[in-house]
């Protein structure tokens, strides 16, 4: 079949969890059908890696709209969404040129498939397009919205983000409606998107995959240091800067008291102020922004820590530290949707006191960190490796392939 799929970030580099768990899938259904790619890019440097991507992804071809986000636009956006009642969040990706450059390589390349990444590019999708369109969500976004408003205390923001969550669920549920299936990462994230869309709506479960080869060389390279710990992610999405402030406050100078020579890396592009400001009051923090080879961090840190207390989705970095054998410790929500257990695959604490507890734990008890590095990793090659896990993607198009003889 010929496949269009529409993502609203340039997957290459993929540096952060969206883009790794897109490339995969684009390689693979790649290897299955003949694939045009069309995305937005954000800076006249991602140029280049769109003439790499080609190859990297073998697309027959690559289009790209550009576009640019700022306080202004945004500032016009929120006043568009509220004269609207349309989604602020949703909005400020709107874009005319999109919408018609999806039109011509719909007609242009003869597409069956019309495959949606993200919420965000279902408004791309014309109005009176007949073929297949599967939409496939990294997460429920309005559960991500509503999660993040009950941990929000500023009246402001929690109206705001009180509104947003009801007007996303609405958008969501019809988005979904207007697609053949529904692509979720996890059961949890199944049953949140039913939730919207209704249980006539098509949801199949296709987990979020690594490619654990590609991890050997780090994980016969690991050499942990002493008494240090890393977080790494955008720190500009404001669920990972959430939980990575609420550690440091609560509970990290305490766990400074009982391990004073602790490092701590916090590695991600663009952390909030008040991020920068803890990170400055507190001893052995290193805030390092983005980096692009982050290999080193991989292979030096005693654990990767996830602090987070909102979200959706899966965690893409925890399934990359699993493979390389680097121990984890999460909250609930940061390990929710992954087939793990607490103390055979990772640690789960969900208060300061269990976290600075199990940071103890790992970093005093090496037997405790190589068996959770052992089991972890053989939980990722068995149900988390792409070659395993994609499968599931298979079973969708195949499916597709069966719901259009029917209907021609």
């Amino acid at each position: 079949m010929r496949v269009l799929v529409l993502t609203q970030v340039l997957v290459y580099p993929a540096d952060a969890g969206p883009k790794i768990k897109t490339l995969q899938v684009l390689r693979h259904l790649a290897t299955h059908h003949q694939v045009v790619y069309c995305t937005f890019i954000r800076s006249i440097k991602e140029i280049p890696y769109v003439e790499e991507l080609g190859g990297i992804a073998c697309c027959c071809r690559v289009s790209t709209v550009p576009i640019e986000r700022s306080r202004a636009s945004d500032i016009r956006f929120l006043l568009e969404s509220l004269v609207t009642g349309d989604s602020f969040l949703l909005r400020r990706d709107d874009c005319n040129v999109m919408r018609s450059i999806v039109s011509q390589l719909l007609y242009e390349e003869l597409i069956d498939v019309l495959h949606v990444d993200q919420l965000n590019m279902m408004r791309f999708v014309p109005a009176g397009w007949s073929g297949t369109v599967i939409l496939d969500e990294h997460n429920a976004v309005w559960q991500v919205v509503e999660r993040l408003r009950k941990g929000t205390r500023n009246p402001i923001s929690r109206w705001f983000l009180g509104r947003e969550a009801r007007l996303i669920r609405k958008l969501e549920g019809t988005a979904c409606q207007r697609s053949q299936v529904v692509l979720a990462v996890s059961e949890q994230d199944k049953q949140a998107l039913q939730e919207v869309a209704g249980e006539s709506v098509s949801i199949k479960v296709v987990p979020i995959t690594v490619d654990v080869k590609s991890f050997d060389a780090i994980w016969g390279a690991r050499n942990p240091q002493p008494d240090r710990l890393l977080t790494i992610g955008t720190m500009f999405w404001p669920p990972n800067s959430e939980g990575v402030i609420w550690w440091l406050r609560n509970g990290y100078e305490s766990l400074r008291a009982i391990c004073p020579d602790l490092i701590y890396d916090i590695v991600g592009p663009r952390p909030p102020r008040a991020l920068q400001a803890l990170a400055k009051r507190c001893k052995g923090i290193n805030l390092r922004g983005y980096i692009a080879d982050v290999v080193p961090f991989w292979t030096s840190a005693t654990a990767l820590v996830v602090p987070l207390l909102s979200g959706g989705g899966v965690r893409v970095k925890i399934l990359e530290a699993m493979a390389m054998g680097l121990p984890v410790i999460s909250t609930t929500i940061g390990c929710e949707g992954l087939a793990v257990r607490n103390g055979e695959h990772l640690l789960v604490a969900d208060t300061p006191d269990a976290f600075v507890n199990a940071c103890v734990m790992l970093l005093q008890d090496r037997e405790l960190t190589h068996h959770l590095a052992l089991n972890a990793r053989r939980l990722v090659l068995e149900r988390y490796d792409a070659q395993v896990a994609l499968q599931a993607l298979n079973d969708v198009y195949e499916e597709v392939v069966v719901y259009r003889t029917f209907e021609s």
